[in-house]
């Protein structure tokens, strides 16, 4: 089995960030929560 991990989620999330820290903008302290998923593999079924 393995998580999935929503990679292109991430880096928009990353980038938005970045793009208001390069822009000198106030940006929030704050946990965001994204979806995942697990795969089960053949070994759990």
């Amino acid at each position: 089995s393995s998580v999935t991990q929503p990679l292109y989620d991430m880096g928009a999330v990353a980038m938005r960030l970045l793009t208001k820290m390069m822009n000198k903008e106030d940006v929030e302290q704050k946990t965001i929560i994204l979806p995942y998923g697990i795969s089960e593999k053949s070994s759990t079924k």
